[in-house]
């Protein structure tokens, strides 16, 4: 802690990764489930630019965490800590952030499998994302060389781009919205891969980490501010009672978003669809990392002496934080409520 306070940053400078801590924030969950100081102000302090650069995060985090002074780590790839915890780093995957890949990966009419993309292009949103990985551990399956038997090429993070880059033939697959997917399977597109039928167990895509001395120092304020993340996911998919404000927040974040990508809004305001069927897990957990260690193996990232999922995981506090947030009366309609729409997306 510097100062005093809880210091939380972004590792990653996409804005909507910014939403459900500002979030947090701005409806005051954080001081309300008691992340004060003595004196009574906010006992907490959230930096905006992102730690690493893209695509680093899995050497740099660490080393950017000491150096900022930064005690909890949002959206971390959840391999950058089993990485960084093999060579010794005091951190430890505290809750989940995105804990499903819910794109199903689209291809036209004449591509009926993942085979079929062999010479092809594939459509991703970054180099070294998500996406790109998760494709990645799909073609692996499939028998497909990475290097030689497919063409990556970058159309952005916008759902949209990419259904266009599908209709227009410039990518032969790329991943699309469960929600957007029925458009394209009516014209005739085929799904090559569905995600949330592979993993029901979750996948822990984007974690949240802590450092072993801010848990061991001042586990209260951990659980405080997990409290107020626990509240931010339910209140971004409780649509459409918080639709203006999540959108008109998004709007915000990138206004001031240094990158030029950031601040452009490309795909227009984000439908409720969009939102309530974000992956954030209403009781906080991380889930899936049997089945995420298993296909990282497969790819060969695993060049390393794993340490085991309980020496990495420390999500303790997360469940005393659901469970205590469970017991609230005044809470219990919004909680149904989200339910019911996790319950309609499966996850």
């Amino acid at each position: 802690m510097l100062d005093g306070k809880l210091r939380i940053a972004p590792t990653c400078y996409h804005v909507l990764h910014q939403v459900p801590v500002m979030t947090a924030h701005e409806m005051n969950f954080f001081y309300d489930e008691g992340l004060k100081s003595a004196d009574g102000s906010p006992g907490y302090e959230i930096l905006h630019d992102s730690m690493v650069p893209f695509g680093l995060e899995k050497l740099g985090i660490s080393q950017a965490m000491k150096e900022k002074s930064v005690d909890i780590a949002l959206d971390v790839q959840s391999r950058t800590i089993f990485y960084q915890r093999a060579r010794g780093a005091d951190l430890y995957i505290i809750s989940g952030w995105r804990n499903q890949h819910t794109n199903l990966w689209i291809g036209p009419p004449h591509i009926k499998s993942l085979l079929d993309l062999k010479g092809k292009r594939v459509g991703i949103s970054d180099f070294n994302s998500i996406r790109h990985w998760a494709i990645q551990i799909q073609l692996k399956k499939a028998g497909l060389d990475l290097e030689r038997d497919v063409e990556w090429v970058r159309i952005g993070v916008n759902s949209k781009l990419h259904m266009d880059a599908i209709r227009s033939g410039r990518v032969e697959c790329a991943p699309v919205p469960p929600w957007y997917a029925e458009d394209l399977l009516k014209e005739g597109c085929n799904s090559l891969v569905s995600p949330a039928e592979q993993y029901p167990d979750g996948r822990p895509e984007r974690i949240i980490a802590a450092t072993g001395r801010i848990l061991e120092e001042r586990p209260d304020l951990v659980k405080s501010f997990l409290k107020g993340m626990i509240r931010s996911y339910w209140f971004v998919r409780d649509m459409p009672k918080n639709y203006e404000y999540i959108t008109n927040l998004e709007k915000r974040l990138r206004l001031i978003s240094p990158d030029p990508e950031e601040r452009i809004v490309t795909h227009g305001p984000r439908t409720e669809r969009d939102l309530e069927a974000m992956p954030f897990p209403l009781d906080g957990r991380a889930t899936g990392f049997e089945d995420m260690l298993k296909e990282e193996e497969r790819l060969g990232e695993l060049n390393y002496n794993v340490p085991p999922i309980e020496e990495v995981c420390a999500q303790d506090l997360v469940d005393e934080a659901f469970k205590e947030l469970r017991a609230r009366k005044e809470l219990d309609a919004e909680y149904q409520r989200v339910k019911k729409i996790a319950d309609r997306w499966g996850y």
